[in-house]
């Protein structure tokens, strides 16, 4: 049973106007001008040492630039992260070479959970119980290259003049490309390996939380979007931006036309093949895209840090939170063992997603309602539970044990419709369902009596929770 701590976000510290830690004596980041990407590698491998129990640090690869992508999974036992019974999430950023405040915001928290850990309840609640993946650049040839200022694109390119957020696959046009940047194809392989619950690709060039869909081309951009998952993905963005100081002000020339703060990503203007979209549709994870500010490479380094550190920090642990929001639970056969590869459907409630856990555990972000909960494999016969509640702010636990099919009847189901009305308004909360709507669990032909199938509320396992650019 997943016991889920609550987090009520009380940190109990100070900062000051520049880039700071909370330690002047730090060796590592006083800082006052921008760091470059060695100091970001440095620093990471100075917090694996420093914690050891807490931190890896890896490099996804080189770059045609001769730079590492570096990359930093932070939690408790973290050598044993890849089976632990904790969601992950998965924050980026600088996939913009010239968009640079996200590379200070993701190095500052990684210094915040390690610094942190032992002397703060609520950190130490939410790192012993999440897996955090960041990548402070994605784009460091870029970077490398940047100019100062608000505007421009010197610097927003790959070496090979690839712009990063239009080059992943796109299920709306067969989902290959003829070819990719080195770092979108370090990307998508590590994507494959880290499957997170959520994610976040911060920009600049705007203030707003921006989700998908980012474009469809039955649409003209201006036109809202809507994914499977639309009530899901304003509920995520407008965590981030009314957790943000200043979000829902529509404080730069492009921000109008923003509801609190948040936008859907076709309605603002059309992108194809870009990665928040790819990551939703292939690997299940549920990410937004988040400009941090209106200028894209302020010239003074220290109050930029400083501000958006203090901008930001609750929007991103609030977020976090919402991995362990809605359904999660574990997949295994009649044995006992753990089953990967597995289709869960939520009736009602967007789309499919597939248990990629080596360990059979899944995370499904939900807002609250009530679904009919499917879970089914090839060789398998699918397993349902119905009428399940969510609740706001908690997470409901929905375990299935599959049972092996005879090899004449190794037949897949017939699939529901998997999305949700796109017509509705994302203000809705959810779409409710039929209980008796759904599929049944057969054997044989036969329903699987008693009260293996049908799961009120009293019979579920319940997580309380706390109640509560320029793409």
């Amino acid at each position: 049973m997943i016991v889920f701590l609550q987090f009520a976000v009380s940190l109990l510290f100070s900062i000051s106007n520049g880039f700071v830690f909370w330690d002047p004596a730090d060796e590592f980041h006083d800082l006052n001008t921008y760091f470059d990407n060695s100091e970001i590698g440095a620093s990471f491998l100075a917090l694996q040492n420093n914690f050891p129990n807490l931190v890896i640090a890896n490099s996804l690869g080189t770059t045609p630039g001769d730079n590492s992508i570096y990359e930093i999974t932070i939690t408790s036992n973290v050598s044993l992260w890849e089976t632990a019974q904790k969601p992950s999430v998965k924050y980026v950023a600088n996939m913009h070479g010239n968009e640079v405040r996200g590379r200070g915001l993701l190095l500052k928290l990684a210094y915040f959970l390690t610094h942190r850990y032992d002397a703060d309840p609520d950190v130490k609640a939410i790192v012993d119980s999440t897996i955090f993946h960041l990548l402070p650049t994605i784009n460091p040839d870029g970077f490398e290259r940047a100019a100062k200022g608000c505007t421009g694109v010197t610097g927003r390119y790959t070496t090979d003049g690839t712009d990063m957020n239009r080059d992943f696959p796109s299920h709306w046009f067969g989902g290959t490309r003829l070819k990719y940047s080195a770092e979108t194809e370090m990307l998508m392989e590590y994507a494959k390996t880290r499957p997170a619950v959520l994610g976040i690709s911060y920009h600049d060039g705007a203030l707003v939380a921006n989700y998908p869909w980012d474009g469809e081309p039955d649409l003209p951009s201006g036109k809202y979007a809507a994914s499977p998952d639309d009530s899901v993905f304003v509920n995520m963005a407008r965590t981030y931006s009314l957790n943000h100081r200043t979000m829902t002000t529509n404080e730069c020339s492009r921000d109008s036309g923003f509801v609190d703060g948040t936008t859907n990503g076709n309605k603002w203007y059309k992108v194809f093949n870009g990665m928040q979209d790819w990551n939703y549709y292939y690997n299940d994870c549920f990410e937004i895209t988040v400009e941090l500010g209106c200028c894209k490479y302020p010239q003074v380094a220290s109050s930029t840090f400083g501000d958006v550190w203090t901008d930001n920090f609750e929007s991103v642990f609030e977020y976090t939170k919402l991995a362990h929001y809605g359904i999660n639970g574990r997949v295994t056969d009649f044995s006992g063992n753990p089953l990967t590869g597995v289709t869960i459907r939520v009736s009602g409630g967007g789309k499919n997603i597939t248990v990629r856990h080596n360990m059979g555990y899944y995370w499904r972000p939900l807002i609250k309602g009530q679904y009919n909960i499917t879970a089914y494999k090839q060789g398998y016969y699918p397993l349902s539970r119905r009428s399940v509640v969510v609740i706001e702010g908690a997470s409901t636990e929905i375990d299935f044990v599959l049972i092996p099919k005879p090899q004449d009847e190794d037949t897949t189901p017939d699939q529901e419709d998997e999305s949700t009305d796109s017509d509705s308004s994302p203000d809705e909360e959810s779409k409710q369902v039929d209980p008796d709507e759904g599929q049944e669990n057969e054997t044989n032909g036969e329903e699987r009596g008693g009260d293996e199938e049908d799961i009120v509320l009293d019979d579920v396992e319940q997580s309380e929770g706390r109640n509560g650019g320029d793409d």
